[in-house]
């Protein structure tokens, strides 16, 4: 959500720190034409980031149209997106409203800008509230006191601005202590930028108790009881000493915090038992959730109840939309291709008409939704890579291991013709012009003519697994 009102320059800056971070490189047209600029924008974005992150790089080059960048190891991505961030007026005037809602003269002040850029950054800031569905009156925001911590987070996470308070002897400790307990509960493995989406949440909870202590309704608890989450966090919350920092009702924000952040699994039977139990509250017994994934099977024409990619896909959303809360989850940003936008339309209209017909008000951030769109990208793909296949041999033995090596692949759906063909003959050649025709030719039998033919692809029995490889990528 937030991320349609911070600065261009530093949204793009903020996605290539992710990509060298992650990948160590970017390919420049590829890059470019996601971020919408050209190649010189581009570079200029990666040489104010290099200036900004300095001494936290310890290698970078640009060869061709491929841009390398190494950063230390010891660095987080999170501190690094912090010091990036550190400047943006725009989240510098989120975090001014607040502590007190500021004037022009404030904004001009503090920050050195001209009264009409003090007037559009109050406003930007304003609808930013508005799109996050809190409470606009007479041109100044009303907060509840989630909503409030909540924008904190989101922000002070970006920017690594929280005041610096004096905190209790071994809270740290204590706080890193309580999401091992957590993880051990529960299995998911909360990655190092998710603790620290944690940890600060933790510290505005502590902060925030005294002067504005939370009341939870019981409709809320009883809500949040019916997740597997609850049952996690409140044995590892009776057995830590970590709640003795906090008031009673903290716990409840500190639900909400493990309930907003994603987590991953160090196995496929954790992964298993974790949708089981997610598939249970959220599928099972929610009509609700049926009735969009009916939405999506009639637009697509595609059966996708009992598909576990499409339902841990959609799961993923719908366990943090509740309250709206996923509107303040601060994640790393998800950029989409041409083909993904189109796609991110189609599930934005299909998602909105459920939403509109439900019983309550229900928004979903449209960051979470890309990164859904994503997914649902591969999901259609695998499903609509429907490849028939024609082995050249001229011999049955090299047949039934070709064909059994196709039956093994699941990335694709392959269907293996039972004729065994003893020549690259004109109708073998003729097969391959449709799109979703494939032959493998013995090298042996492999003539020149089929040299220009990506869909004609050699295979010996040493070169298996490479020319199934080479099959996979070019159907996709």
């Amino acid at each position: 959500m937030i991320e349609h009102y911070l600065e261009k320059n530093l949204l793009r800056q903020l996605f290539l720190c992710g990509q060298f971070y992650v990948n160590k490189e970017v390919d420049l047209p590829t890059t470019a034409t996601l971020l919408h600029v050209c190649q010189t924008t581009l570079l200029n974005d990666i040489k104010s980031l290099s200036r900004e992150l300095s001494d936290q790089i310890i290698y970078q080059s640009k060869e061709k149209e491929t841009y390398s960048l190494y950063f230390a190891p010891t660095t987080s991505r999170f501190q690094l997106m912090q010091r990036l961030s550190r400047p943006s007026l725009f989240l510098k005037t989120c975090l001014l409203y607040l502590e007190d809602e500021p004037d022009y003269i404030q904004l001009t002040e503090l920050e050195f800008v001209s009264v009409s850029k003090a007037y559009a950054l109050k406003k930007q800031v304003l609808d930013y509230f508005q799109a996050c569905d809190i409470a606009i009156e007479h041109h100044s925001p009303h907060f509840t006191d989630i909503e409030r911590r909540l924008v904190l987070l989101n922000v002070s996470y970006r920017t690594g601005t929280l005041p610096d308070l004096s905190l209790p002897c071994s809270f740290d400790v204590q706080a890193q202590e309580f999401i091992q307990a957590v993880t051990k509960k529960s299995g998911r493995i909360y990655d190092r930028d998710t603790q620290e989406i944690l940890q600060t949440g933790f510290l505005i909870s502590l902060f925030y108790q005294k002067d504005a202590p939370l009341s939870i309704d019981q409709s809320f608890i009883d809500e949040i009881k019916k997740r597997p989450i609850y049952h996690f966090v409140l044995a590892a919350w009776e057995e830590s000493p970590f709640k003795q920092f906090f008031q009673p009702n903290e716990f409840y924000f500190i639900l909400i915090l493990f309930n907003l952040c994603d987590y991953g699994f160090d196995s496929y039977e954790a992964i298993e038992e974790d949708f089981a139990q997610l598939h249970q509250v959220f599928i099972e017994n929610n009509p609700e959730t049926k009735q969009l994934i009916q939405r999506f099977e009639q637009h697509f024409d595609h059966p996708f109840l009992g598909n576990k990619a499409f339902e841990r896909a959609l799961i993923r959303i719908l366990r943090s939309a509740w309250k709206n809360y996923q509107l303040f989850l601060p994640e790393k940003f998800h950029l989409l291709t041409d083909e993904q936008r189109e796609l991110f339309e189609e599930v934005k209209r299909i998602v909105s008409d459920w939403s509109h017909a439900l019983p309550y008000q229900l928004k979903i951030n449209p960051n979470c939704l890309r990164s859904f769109v994503i997914e649902l990208t591969g999901i259609l793909r695998l499903d609509k890579q429907k490849l028939t296949v024609r082995i050249v041999t001229n011999s049955d033995i090299k047949y039934l291991i070709y064909r059994e090596a196709l039956e093994a692949v699941t990335t694709c759906d392959i269907s293996v013709e039972p004729m065994i063909y003893k020549q690259l003959s004109k109708e073998a050649l003729d097969f391959v012009a449709a799109s979703s025709n494939r032959l493998l030719c013995e090298r042996t039998l492999y003539t020149p003519v089929a040299l220009s033919m990506e869909h004609v692809i050699p295979i010996s029995v040493e070169t298996v697994e490479q020319a199934i490889i080479l099959l996979v990528k070019n159907s996709s």
